[in-house]
């Protein structure tokens, strides 16, 4: 049943769209199909993907960084109304943890922090000594700044770093072999060329996270196609791996509610809320190219991840391209169901 889905996967390697791509399929009973195409680099050598490439998920690390910040909330140390005065040396602060999970603080969406100042020590102070787009809670304006700040709360709520947090509450609960920030061993799908580090090959992509040592809450996070398609099936089972709560499922469900329905934009904690696979499918993106979706009235998950910024992150064919894959996917699953 997915001769067509691997054709246009094919189709995008044909077109330019990424290097390589993997992707996995299933529901909350478990992964329906998983495979790898074309290369995990082609400047300055073509290297061909295998099953066991690892890829920078960039933003996909937000869900990661969320379920921690979960986590803290079920165990009383997190408030989702707790202001950013409680854990900085700030004046009253109107933005609150929940404002940071559904991106409505106001923060700026980016900015270039590794050459706003030469110490990563200076970052917290910098992002939150930037003027407001919006006042807090008004309007939707996605924001890597913002999960800066919460995963250096995380890991002072947590008592570790961000990186330990998530081995430990996700990563080796869910029995993930690859996941992890600043992965010591490899075969990495490579990214752009850097003046100073090369090609990154193993090596963060986004310049924030990579400037302030690679643990990071916005980006980070390596991992090839079995790890997240495993990750996608606990999200399908709202927040369970067989005996194992990762999220309890009542945080889980308010996690992936719409919270922003006042807003063009939905967002739940953490999670973006859209018509992807279904109408209430939940999820996320990454700037390399990634992205994971689950829909919440059938348990159907997709997985794809790809290098689409090598050789350069000049290319954008893979926005209508995801579109058309996931209702390619969607429109399958519905006719094995229907059989």
């Amino acid at each position: 049943m997915f001769n067509a889905i691997e054709n246009l996967i094919r189709r995008g390697l044909d077109d330019g769209v990424f290097p390589g791509a993997a992707i996995a399929i299933g529901d909350k009973n478990g992964e329906m199909f998983r495979s790898v195409y074309g290369f995990r680099q082609i400047k300055p050598e073509k290297k061909p993907l295998e099953p066991d490439t690892v890829f920078d998920i960039a933003s996909l690390t937000k869900i990661i960084s969320s379920i921690v910040a979960l986590r803290l909330v079920q165990e009383e140390k997190l408030r989702l109304a707790d202001t950013l005065d409680k854990f900085f040396d700030i004046p009253a602060s109107k933005i609150t943890i929940y404002h940071l999970m559904t991106h409505t603080s106001g923060l700026p969406a980016h900015a270039p922090l590794w050459q706003m100042t030469k110490h990563p020590g200076d970052v917290i102070p910098l992002i939150l000594g930037m003027e407001l787009q919006n006042p807090p809670g008004l309007a939707v304006e996605y924001s890597c700044l913002g999960y800066i700040l919460l995963g250096k709360i995380c890991e002072m709520l947590g008592g570790n770093t961000l990186d330990k947090l998530s081995r430990d509450w996700i990563f080796a609960p869910l029995g993930l072999k690859s996941a992890a920030y600043n992965p010591e061993r490899g075969t990495f799908a490579v990214t752009e060329f850097d003046v100073e580090a090369g090609w990154l090959d193993g090596v963060v992509h986004d310049e924030n996270a990579r400037f302030i040592g690679g643990v990071s809450g916005n980006a980070g996070v390596f991992a090839d196609i079995a790890d997240m398609s495993a990750l996608a099936k606990m999200l399908a089972n709202k927040g369970v791996m067989g005996n194992e709560f990762i999220i309890h499922p009542l945080v889980f469900d308010e996690a992936v509610r719409n919270h922003t329905t006042h807003c063009e934009d939905g967002r739940g904690l953490g999670f973006e809320v859209r018509d992807v696979l279904g109408k209430d499918s939940y999820g996320h993106t990454g700037f390399t190219g990634t992205s994971l979706w689950v829909d919440a009235e059938t348990s159907l998950y997709v997985v794809l991840l790809t290098n689409r910024v090598h050789p350069t992150r000049e290319n954008a064919k893979h926005i209508p391209f995801r579109r058309e894959l996931h209702d390619l996917c969607a429109n399958e699953y519905r006719e094995l169901c229907a059989k």
